[in-house]
């Protein structure tokens, strides 16, 4: 009799639920790693350029005779009053928004419908706690270079942009690229069945998209005379002013390009690498099929006894049946009971319908008494393991056979242990000289009526990938992007309107030249879309690292795979990226009245 939380070990939808409490964890861990990074990242990109914008004034505060640690201060103080103010009223919104959540997540699958909300008070407290400790991470960087503004700095005539790239950047950038780099070579040789996991790949993604970001300064002057080159073929000084404003602060147009890098890399890389991945698991899934037809069910019971007699009575047609099960096994001292799925199979006609990859041993000795594994099991060749089979009866068998890592199935083991249970799939492949086109008549009239359908290889692995782009934990994944672009899409907004100022009297300069309003606007329009540009080209670096890397890995998984990212969703992004700028730039231009005097 079963007592307590052990009651739920009979619940029919018990593993539904563990799937999906797993699809839940995998995507919030996800969600959270991506938010700390890229509030982090938001966090310093905006103060430092803050920093700059106020250099003169933290000059001033020198000479009246501020310490080093008093500006630095300062600079923590404003940034824990913003903090502390925004984490408040986020985690007041969090629990508002947390019921929606939930339901949303439900209906993609990824989470039980039946939770109910915890009414516990730590969730937001942590989710207080955190914001500040971002805040504070993100403006450490800032504050040190606001006090080290110098007094004399005060009293020059005009304010001169510090050298772009120090000592600092130049060893945090490269030591991130290089401890990226070095992460995508291990995972290539040593691990690459890790890179099909995200948990592997996206703090790659993270630790590339901060290297190109602190190096993005070196490459903005030859980036932005490669993409101005095409404007000096048009008539009057636009061209000449667009270009000289991008590369005469190329600390500033690194800071306004930043956003537009995080966002447009994001995007790029992590839809290049699903759709890579799942390639790579679909190639791992169907190349091992030697059969030129399957016969599936159309529903959960399986093919029934008769109709994979009829099938076996088709005239040309060798058919090998499958049954998924599953084995049970005592990991962590005898404590913990660990599922492992398993191919039931006819020994005699696997190699007939799969090619088996075999790492030591041989599929030859495969019997009611022995198993053939993969390595996750972590077991030898010769080593006895006791487990329990899908009715709970015990058995203890012998490994005879080690699979390699592109077998299509973790473990295979006899008809015997699939016990009563239909099979869940026929392999058929043609006899040599047989019809195609009458064998596969012949499957579908056995098919007709007995709830199954027989389709060619093809169309079974076109079908395979279709369904792993509609995947839960895709579309969650894809939902958890959407959230984090619309952070950085914001950061760009932000960073924009910042800016803004500081052209002003550059614009009345213009203005003073002879420049009509239109004019100025499409400068000012120019010069937005020449950042994004700037962004765009850092971003194309930074994704091109990243998916080789990725692409290095899965190639030993499943050979070449293409390197594919879907550029309608990118461009569309890009696109987002571009107006938000115009916009950005133009309205605070727009709104200024009157011809002011450049800023000295």
């Amino acid at each position: 009799m079963l007592t307590g939380q052990d009651r739920a070990l009979l619940d029919p939808t018990r593993e539904t639920d563990d799937q999906a409490r797993n699809n839940t964890n995998t995507i919030v861990g996800i969600a959270a790693g991506f938010a700390g990074f890229i509030a982090i990242f938001v966090v310093s990109s905006t103060f430092a350029f803050a920093v700059g914008q106020r250099q003169r004034e933290f000059a001033l505060l020198r000479t009246i005779g501020a310490t080093t640690g008093q500006v630095r201060r300062m600079v923590y103080g404003e940034a824990l009053l913003i903090a502390v103010a925004a984490s408040a009223l986020g985690a007041l919104l969090g629990t508002l928004g947390a019921q929606p959540i939930m339901d949303w997540l439900a209906s993609l699958g990824m989470a039980p419908a039946w939770p109910t909300l915890s009414t516990s008070s730590v969730p937001s407290y942590v989710a207080f706690a955190t914001g500040v400790l971002v805040a504070v991470l993100g403006v450490a960087v800032a504050a040190w270079r606001a006090a080290r503004v110098r007094p004399a700095e005060a009293l020059r005539a005009a304010a001169i942009e510090p050298k772009a790239m120090t000592a600092g950047r130049w060893i945090a950038g490269g030591g991130l690229l290089a401890i990226a780099v070095v992460s995508m070579t291990v995972n290539a040789v040593g691990d690459p069945d890790g890179a099909t996991n995200n948990k592997t790949f996206m703090p790659i993604v993270m630790l590339l998209i901060a290297a190109a970001g602190l190096l993005a300064p070196v490459f903005v002057r030859p980036v932005t005379a490669l993409l101005a080159a095409p404007l000096g073929r048009l008539r009057g000084a636009g061209a000449l002013v667009v270009a000289g404003w991008a590369g005469a602060s190329a600390r500033r147009t690194a800071a306004v390009a930043a956003p537009v890098l995080v966002t447009v890399a994001l995007a790029a890389t992590l839809l290049g690498a699903m759709a890579m991945t799942d390639a790579t698991k679909s190639a791992m899934r169907t190349a091992p099929v030697r059969a030129d037809y399957l016969v599936l069910p159309t529903g959960a019971a399986g093919l029934d006894r008769q109709l994979v007699e009829r099938l076996r009575a088709v005239p040309g047609a060798d058919v090998t049946t499958v049954t998924s099960t599953s084995l049970y096994t005592l990991e962590g001292e005898g404590s913990q009971l660990i599922e492992r799925p398993a191919e039931a199979v006819d020994p005699a006609a696997l190699t007939t319908a799969l090619s088996v990859p075999v790492t030591a041993g041989s599929l030859a000795g495969l019997r009611d008494d022995t198993i053939a594994v993969s390595p996750t099991w972590e077991l030898s060749l010769g080593q006895r393991v006791t487990l329990w089979r899908a009715d709970g009866s015990p058995a203890t068998l012998t490994v005879v056979a080690l699979l390699g890592a592109r077998s299509a199935a973790d473990s295979y083991v006899a008809t015997a242990h699939a016990l009563s249970a239909p099979p869940t799939a026929a392999y058929v492949r043609l006899r040599p000289g047989a019809s195609p086109t009458e064998v596969r008549q012949a499957l579908e009239r056995a098919a007709d009526g007995h709830h199954a359908r027989a389709v060619t290889k093809a169309a079974w692995a076109a079908a395979t990938a279709t369904g792993r782009r509609a995947s839960a934990s895709r579309l969650g994944l894809l939902a958890v992007l959407g959230i984090m672009l619309s952070h950085t899409v914001i950061a760009l907004v932000n960073t924009l309107l910042m800016a803004a100022p500081d052209r002003a009297g550059e614009h009345a300069a213009l203005r003073l030249l002879g420049a009509a309003k239109a004019q100025v606007l499409r400068y000012v329009m120019a010069e937005a879309l020449l950042v994004v540009a700037v962004g765009v080209v850092l971003a194309a670096v930074a994704t091109g690292v990243g998916l080789l890397g990725l692409y290095a890995a899965l190639a030993q998984l499943s050979g070449p795979v293409a390197i594919d990212v879907p550029w309608r969703p990118v461009a569309g992004v890009i696109g987002l990226c571009g107006v938000l700028a115009v916009v950005a730039a133009v309205l605070p231009s727009g709104r200024s009245k009157g011809v002011a005097m450049p800023r000295a």
